[in-house]
């Protein structure tokens, strides 16, 4: 391992991205110095392509992105040096899919929830209006981010029966895991399993990395269970998220909140392996 590289990997929406804003400003110019230094920023959200693209390319970075929680990794034509097992060839993107297709997994939501007598409102359910309520989203992003293909964000009704529900759903074979704001239904895929994917592509192509994960919710434990330096981002209420503290006892946590954590703790890194 190349004790002075770093590979990336980073939660958006309250960790890169300010949760209320989405606003990078706070974290640009660590990202900045990352890119100066040819160190792969992978970005990995519960965000679809249609909303991660357009950032991607904002940002002007070229390294693969992972969307709706490991249901998919896109990557340019040509980074890897070699043919990619089942990726698809794209003169714009290739595509690797990791996650069941969303028709399965709202059939599946809608089965259960009924037989259990529990109402969820999904994404497949709200219009781009309610959508724009509830995140605080433009009605464009709202479009984009209704562009669902592996992963269904959903709310439940009663609060009191959220662990029947997962609990009945995980013993279908889905995944369910908490956001910022939504509840998160997938099967087969993760950001741990998309990670661990991107990592042996990476060795195979002869790099070394030390692997960073950052990420401030439930559903990127994943992620940060594989990775070797996993840091935990303080949210917006000065906590930290609790299935992450529990699982994971001693991970680095920020002092500061969202993009103005992550930076600091990219900073800490940068400074660590000089």
């Amino acid at each position: 391992m190349n004790a002075k590289r770093m590979i990336v990997f980073t939660d958006l929406d309250g960790t890169l991205l300010d949760q209320f804003t989405y606003s990078y400003e706070a974290s640009l110019p660590a990202l900045r110095k990352l890119q100066a230094r040819k160190m792969p920023v992978i970005l990995c959200s519960s965000k679809t392509r249609a909303e991660i693209e357009p950032l991607w390319r904002e940002l002007t970075l070229e390294d693969p992105f992972i969307t709706e929680n490991g249901g998919a990794i896109y990557f340019p034509p040509g980074y890897f040096p070699f043919a990619v097992d089942n990726a698809s060839n794209d003169t714009k993107l290739n595509t690797l899919e990791m996650g069941c297709r969303i028709g399965e997994l709202r059939a599946g939501l809608a089965e259960v929830a009924h037989r259990l007598h529990i109402r969820v409102r999904s994404f497949g359910e709200m219009n781009s209006r309610e959508i724009v309520e509830l995140t605080g989203l433009s009605r464009q992003q709202a479009q984009a981010a209704a562009q669902r293909e592996y992963d269904e964000p959903f709310l439940i009704d009663e609060p009191s029966r959220e662990r029947i529900l997962a609990t009945a759903l995980r013993m279908k074979g889905f995944t369910v895991t908490r956001g910022d704001r939504f509840f998160h239904l997938s099967r087969g895929s993760d950001k741990g399993k998309a990670a661990r994917l991107l990592m042996d592509l990476y060795r195979n192509r002869g790099d070394f990395f030390m692997s960073v994960g950052l990420g401030n919710s439930g559903n990127d434990l994943p992620l940060l269970l594989v990775v070797e330096r996993p840091i935990l981002v303080r949210n917006p209420d000065r906590s930290w998220d609790s299935t992450i503290t529990q699982n994971l006892p001693g991970i680095r946590k920020t002092m500061s909140i969202g993009p103005e954590g992550w930076a600091e703790s990219v900073e800490k890194l940068l400074a660590e392996i000089a």
